[in-house]
């Protein structure tokens, strides 16, 4: 599973790498740390191109310059990024965020586990339904334009 992981707080992404190597899964991750990063890492093309496909996105929705609602908005309007996989991965529990999120096309929506073994367990969910589902494959000349 390859996963662009938009996560601003350093302590986070350490208890997802942590939860990661827990699970045992074999994933490529990238991280960025705001929604303009994002968009960045997933408008890259060639040589460049850091997240491969398939892939999923793990995104945070409080963080600086573009939160994770404004990510997904810029996202879906996007023609040069389709059918992005992104699962909410936060600490809000607001309903308005939970609402704002499917209502861009999240895939899912979780609200952030605050240990390592509820975290193992949210990977391990995500990589056996993931593992599961049938990919669209894109032809080569769609993955260089």
């Amino acid at each position: 599973m390859n996963i662009l992981l938009v996560e601003d707080n350093d302590v986070d992404v350490l208890l997802f790498q942590r939860a990661l190597r827990n699970a045992g899964t074999q994933s490529t991750v990238v991280r960025a740390k705001d929604g303009v990063e994002a968009l960045e890492i997933l408008n890259a093309q060639g040589a460049d191109k850091q997240v491969l496909d398939p892939y999923v996105i793990l995104l945070d929705i409080n963080m600086p310059r573009m939160n994770g609602h404004e990510f997904l908005k810029e996202l879906r309007a996007s023609e040069d990024i389709p059918g992005s996989r992104v699962v909410v991965v936060t600490t809000s529990s607001d309903p308005k965020d939970i609402e704002l999120a499917y209502g861009s096309y999240a895939s899912g929506y979780v609200v952030k586990p605050s240990g390592t073994a509820e975290m193992t367990k949210v990977i391990d969910t995500l990589h056996n339904y993931w593992g599961v589902c049938e990919q669209p494959v894109r032809r080569c000349d769609q993955q260089t334009q």
